[in-house]
């Protein structure tokens, strides 16, 4: 959400332990789907702020895997 406004529809989401941090995959409108954009996601009535990060957050080499 943005405001009042629904900007997309989140289809997954949990807490990535390799990573430390929670994840949502999401569909979201063009014009919020840049990197760093910011909105809320709604958590069981609560609004939760949220920013978008790039695709895999984890790095190309694997290395955060391997740690």
């Amino acid at each position: 959400m943005h405001g009042n406004t629904v900007v997309g529809t989140i289809t997954s989401g949990d807490y990535g332990h390799r990573v430390g941090m929670n994840l949502a995959y999401a569909f979201v409108k063009p014009d919020f789907a840049d990197l760093g954009s910011t909105m809320q996601l709604d958590l069981c009535g609560e609004h939760i702020s949220a920013h978008v990060i790039d695709p895999s957050p984890y790095g190309p080499e694997f290395e955060r895997m391997r740690v």
